[in-house]
Order: C-alpha cells, then sequence, then structure tokens
C-alpha cells in the first residue's frame, strides 16, 4: 500500500461481543439466534441515535466509529443498560451478555472499512471487560473526565495481544456517581452541611441573648464567676455572712445604668442582625439544594427519554422491515398465482375443441361402457398447510352424466370458490381440471379483494361406488369421491 495513498483518521471505536454465544448455540440454536437478532436491533438501534455508524458485523459481534468519545461512552453504558433490562425479562438459560471496549485511536480508512491498531485495541478492551461490563483505553478516559457522571476503575497498563505497547485500561463501573473525598462532597450534601452550620450559629446566638437578659453576662471581670458580688463591704458582720451589694439592681458592679442599656441595645442589635444573616444564608441554601436536586430531575428525565425514543425507533424500524417483507412475499405470491392461472386457462381454451369432441362422443362411449359411473357423487376435499397457507377441508356434490363429472363449491367469482371437472375413463382413470379463487387470510390484500384466482389437476380413480384423488401441483391435497 502506498503511504502516500493512505487515509487516516482519528476516531472513536466502540467494540461490541456476546459472552458464550458458541455454547448457547450448541444448546439452543434456534432460541440463541432468536434472543442474538432482538438484542442486536438494540443495539443498533442506540448506536445509531448516538451518532454511530456500524462498521463491521460478525455473527455476535460489532464494531462502530464515533466522531464524539462522550457519545460512544454514553452509547457503550445505555446498550448495557437496555440489555440488562432485557436480560432481566428472560429464563436464566436464554441471558446473553455483552463486553464492550472503546478506544479512541488512529486508524486507516480503506473504501468504508477502518483498520489499524485504533481498531485492534478496541477489540482486545471487549475481552477484558465483565460480562455485562466496559473497558476503555486512556486516550478516550482523558477526553470524558468531568464530561459523564460514572465511576471508573483504573486497572493498570495492560499487555494487549498484538499490540506492541502497553495500554492502561478504565473499568467503567457504572452510572452511580464515582467515589469522592470529603473534600468534594456533592452539592445537595453540602447544602445540607451549611443549614446546620447555620442552625447551630442562630441556637448560639440567641442563647447569647437570654444569658444576657437574666443577667449572667451582666458583671465586671471580677465577678464572672457567679451572679452575686462574693466581696464583703467594709463593716460586713464577723458571721461571715454575705451582704447584698451595695450597688443598683441591673448595673454591673456599680456601673452607670446608662452604659448597661447601650451595651444591652447594640448585643441585641448584633443578635437581631445575626438573625437576619442566618435566615437570609438558610434561604439560600434551600434554594441551591432545590436547584441541584432539580437539575438531577431533568438530567434523569432527559436520559430516560433519550432511552425510549431510541428503543422506539429500534421498534418502528422493525415493524416497517417486516412490514415490507410481508408485502413482498404476498405480492409474489399473488403473481405467481396469477400466472399459473393465466397459463392454466391458456392451456384450457387450447384443449376445449378436444374437450368438446370427447364430450361429444360421451354417449357413445356411454352407451359402450353402460354409463356406470353416472349419477350423484359427493366430493370430500382435504389440503394440508403450506407456505403460510392454512389447512382446509371442504365438501361438494357433483353430477356424472355421459361418465364426465362437474361439481361446484360456493359462488362463482367470490373468494373460496372450486370447480371440478372431467371425463372419467371406462377404466375408472380420471384426470379432473379444478379452478378456484382462495379465500385463505394469507392472501388478504387489497389488490386481492375478491380473491386470487388458482388452477391443479387431480389425479383420480374410480370404482362402482367409490374413487379416491391427489392433488399433483402446488401443495398436498386428498380427494374423496362416494357415490349416493
Amino acid at each position: 500500500m502506498d503511504p502516500l495513498t493512505v487515509k487516516r483518521r482519528l476516531t472513536c471505536i466502540l467494540a461490541a461481543d456476546a459472552v458464550g454465544y458458541s455454547q448457547q448455540m450448541g444448546l439452543d440454536e434456534e432460541n440463541t439466534i432468536r434472543v442474538l437478532s432482538a438484542h442486536r436491533a438494540v443495539i443498533d438501534g442506540i448506536i445509531t441515535f448516538h451518532g454511530g455508524r456500524i462498521i463491521s458485523t460478525a455473527g455476535d459481534s460489532v464494531l462502530a466509529e464515533f466522531s464524539s468519545v462522550v457519545e460512544a461512552v454514553r452509547c457503550a453504558v445505555e446498550i448495557q443498560e437496555a440489555l440488562k433490562t432485557r436480560n432481566d425479562a428472560l429464563p436464566d438459560k436464554s441471558k446473553m451478555h455483552f463486553r464492550v471496549g472503546v478506544n479512541l485511536g488512529d486508524v486507516v480508512v480503506k473504501n468504508d472499512d477502518l483498520l489499524g491498531d485504533g481498531v485492534n485495541v478496541a477489540a482486545r478492551l471487549e475481552t477484558l471487560a465483565e460480562p455485562g461490563g466496559i473497558c476503555i483505553s486512556s486516550s478516550v478516559y482523558d477526553q470524558i473526565t468531568g464530561k459523564l457522571d460514572l465511576g471508573f476503575q483504573d486497572i493498570g497498563e495492560q499487555a494487549l495481544k498484538n499490540i506492541s505497547r502497553p495500554i492502561r485500561v478504565y473499568r467503567v463501573s457504572g452510572t452511580a456517581a464515582p467515589q469522592r473525598s470529603a473534600s468534594a462532597l456533592p452539592a445537595q450534601r453540602q447544602g445540607k452541611s451549611l443549614i446546620w452550620g447555620i442552625g447551630a450559629a442562630v441556637v448560639v446566638a440567641i442563647a447569647t441573648i437570654a444569658a444576657w437578659q437574666t443577667g449572667w453576662l451582666r458583671f465586671g471581670a471580677a465577678d464572672r464567676g457567679s451572679p452575686i458580688n462574693a466581696a464583703a463591704p467594709v463593716g460586713a458582720p464577723a458571721t461571715g455572712a454575705p451582704a447584698l451589694s451595695s450597688a443598683t439592681p441591673g448595673t454591673a458592679s456599680g456601673a452607670p445604668p446608662a452604659q448597661v442599656d447601650a451595651d444591652t441595645q447594640r448585643l441585641r442589635a448584633d443578635a437581631e442582625a445575626l438573625k437576619k444573616q442566618a435566615e437570609t444564608e438558610l434561604a439560600r441554601a434551600r434554594s441551591d439544594a432545590d436547584a441541584v436536586r432539580a437539575a438531577r430531575t431533568k438530567a434523569d428525565a432527559e436520559a430516560a427519554a433519550s432511552r425510549l425514543r431510541a428503543q422506539a425507533e429500534v421498534d418502528a424500524a422493525r415493524i416497517r422491515s417486516e412490514a415490507a417483507a410481508a408485502a413482498a412475499r404476498t405480492k409474489s405470491d399473488a403473481e405467481a398465482a396469477t400466472r399459473t392461472a393465466e397459463t392454466r386457462d391458456a392451456k384450457a381454451a387450447a384443449a376445449a375443441p378436444a374437450a368438446m369432441d370427447k364430450t361429444a362422443r360421451a354417449p357413445a362411449s356411454a352407451a359402450a361402457g353402460g354409463a356406470r359411473y353416472d349419477g350423484t357423487w359427493n366430493v370430500t376435499v382435504i389440503c394440508a398447510p403450506a407456505e403460510g397457507a392454512s389447512a382446509y377441508k371442504l365438501e361438494l356434490v357433483a353430477q356424472v352424466k355421459d361418465d364426465f363429472l362437474r361439481g361446484e363449491y360456493g359462488g362463482e367469482g367470490k373468494p373460496g370458490w372450486l370447480r371440478l371437472q372431467g371425463a372419467i375413463q371406462p377404466d375408472g382413470s380420471a384426470t379432473l381440471d379444478a379452478h378456484g379463487l382462495t379465500g385463505d387470510p394469507k392472501y388478504n390484500l387489497k389488490s386481492a379483494a375478491q380473491g386470487i384466482p388458482y388452477a391443479y389437476h387431480v389425479a383420480a380413480h374410480f370404482d362402482a361406488n367409490r374413487g379416491t384423488g391427489r392433488r399433483l401441483e402446488l401443495r398436498a391435497c386428498d380427494l374423496r369421491f362416494a357415490k349416493q
């Protein structure tokens, strides 16, 4: 490959692979294919929703590229969440888990394929993931740090098969918030801590005001040990009984009442200001906590809506595909039936002169053979199911005149109509012609509202009172004849 003509680009590769697929195929092949198809429909829809492009699929594996690293990791997480929901509804033997690896690297572009280490590393990362888990390279981790609310586990540098250099690998631990240190608490917990701190400050302020008003803080520096002045004035009785202070009640060791009142007013004003500040901070903290809760609720709702939209698009695409396939099959069957009927009519028209001549000669033959099959016959037609068409059984009455049988079921031109006719040979053998319009629900299209024509031959053999026959084209049918 000429280096000058090689095209390269930097892209994000997602690789996913089913766990234990071969073993499940060995145990129950049909059920495994059915579960894999349902899982793949979900995976492909989520990849498309996140702007990814599927570049390769091989049985149970998927390889996709993304222009955005963030969208690739979001896609991987949503895939595992959606598959977990689906697996929870399945019996244990039918559960199918996937591993996912995501890598950001340089790749070689060849037509619509991507080649190179960037792709190989993603495939090797997928093998390191646990069933239902995701592994990413350090190049991916560096791009999504701080952009996605996920937990990560650094499992160190890994030697990957056929990769020349070690790759640092991280396991994505899920959508739960990653572990944080005490200094980086979530905003909601910080809000609660702030509320408790402000509440404590308010309690201290109120207690300070109460202590001042009851006298515990109204004494000088020498009197702080007790609300009553313990120093005895000169001339106190020798008994040592304490004497009341001569200071005016309500003063601090004789301090002027005006100064005490001023201090009290100032402390009350400071307490009121502190109380108002505490109420303001409390209201702000509550508002911040409400904002955090609202943002988290909005994010959860958007994620749920994204998953529902992706699932709805997948289901709609599957329904459209199935409807188109069914319409194509029905159209093909209708065209084939029309061609068969036209061919049969042409053959019948070509054979009409011979039939008329045979009918004209029938009386003479009947005279020779005694017209021994003439009379009324009960005919029973039993057909097995085939190619989606239902089994059916019908009974009709046929008349044989001059050894020529003719009978009808239903109304001509209406769905379900059948006409059976043909000459019976002297030895009892007969080839009967059948024409009809099918009424099977399989062909219930607007274009076939009046039924779809069909034609076939019946090889029959008669004796005096009994006869048997079998249908020669399209499907297996048996006929029984009984003379009344």
